[in-house]
């Protein structure tokens, strides 16, 4: 798949052109910073005069641009100037185009700009106007809020904003979702099945996978052509490339995620001692104190529990010493997905 232009920007109108051809309605870009998501993106449903919503994770992120402070419309070449937010409401504001002809100026409401926290807030949205929604930084940096409950917040979003086109004949509403490679525990990455499926890309050096049957694409974008011109620039000369920045900033790494205790081991070597339902099972070595955790749940282990509140709870009764084992450096992972799992349901994330 070709992702690139000529100068090694992030193609975006032959990214939504395979997508059109496969009916894919999630894309999915995680990539280095300023290689051109945002703005390829952003671009392209002005270039093709798409109805839009533009969303953030939280409000603190969209009052900023409601006040038109960084407007991201300004960096595209052509539209400076053209395109503004005005407030409609206090979880909402219009995105107005400047229509300036001899005739007079006008504006014309070509979009939404909201924030997933703040969507469920809001009443009687036509969500049948918008063709596409753009959700910039779905996985936030380390030091900004999250959204709690992000992945059910984010399905019922869908949900509401999609409404019965699909039941009636129409193309289905189709959301980019636009990060830097911050972080696999994603709550989004999490709702939608697909934590495993970036993880096995990164680690393989793969830019672009196609689940046709899922109407989902990835793409891990590493222009090696930017990432050189970058490397020139002041901020990599001061810091190096060691540093975690710069992993996720120019090598495209989730530098956030630790995986020194991560890796596949042979389970026929260890006996099943507790499953979670739908998640993972913990296993004890047959020879030695070493835990394993992978993601077969197995109805052989000694003890099971739910992903329930009250289980969660007995579980930490019953088991204190199992974080613990974790802290002192006891356990392996099959990889990264199940590590997120598990210090989810022990509340160490």
């Amino acid at each position: 798949m070709k992702l690139y232009t000529k100068a090694g920007w992030l193609d975006v109108p032959h990214v939504a052109e395979v997508a059109d051809r496969n009916n894919i309605s999630i894309i999915i870009i995680i990539g280095k910073r300023q290689i051109g998501k945002t703005y390829g993106v952003l671009q392209y449903m002005l270039d093709t005069q798409k109805h839009f919503i533009l969303l953030r994770s939280v409000m603190a992120e969209m009052d900023m641009l409601k006040h038109n402070v960084a407007n991201p419309f300004d960096a595209i070449k052509g539209y400076e100037n053209r395109v503004v937010f005005e407030s409609e409401t206090q979880y909402t504001a219009n995105i107005m185009w400047l229509d300036v002809s001899e005739e007079g100026d006008k504006k014309i409401n070509i979009g939404m700009l909201s924030a997933l926290s703040a969507v469920g807030r809001v009443r009687g949205i036509n969500g049948r106007q918008f063709s596409d929604i753009v959700y910039d930084e779905f996985i936030p940096e380390s030091h900004l809020l999250k959204v709690r409950n992000g992945g059910d917040a984010f399905l019922n979003m869908y949900t509401t904003i999609a409404g019965n086109r699909e039941i009636e004949g129409e193309k289905p509403l189709r959301v980019w979702l636009l990060a830097n490679s911050n972080n696999l525990d994603n709550d989004i990455l999490n709702a939608l099945n697909i934590t495993n499926v970036v993880e096995k890309m990164s680690l393989r050096g793969e830019e672009s996978r196609i689940l046709k049957d899922r109407g989902i694409m990835v793409i891990l974008p590493d222009s090696q052509q930017i990432t050189e011109k970058r490397k020139k620039g002041a901020l990599y000369r001061a810091i190096g490339g060691n540093s975690k920045f710069s992993q996720m900033a120019y090598e495209n790494a989730f530098a956030y995620n630790d995986y020194t205790d991560v890796g596949a081991k042979p389970l026929q070597e260890y006996k099943p001692l507790i499953s979670v339902g739908g998640s993972f099972t913990i296993y004890l070595h047959k020879s030695d104190k070493i835990l394993y955790v992978c993601d077969m749940v197995d109805a052989n282990a000694r003890h099971k529990y739910s992903q329930s509140d009250y289980d969660r709870m007995k579980f930490a009764r019953d088991y204190p010493e199992v974080k613990a084992a974790y802290l002192r450096g006891r356990f392996t992972f099959q990889n990264m997905t199940v590590k997120n799992a598990f210090l989810d349901y022990l509340d160490l994330l």
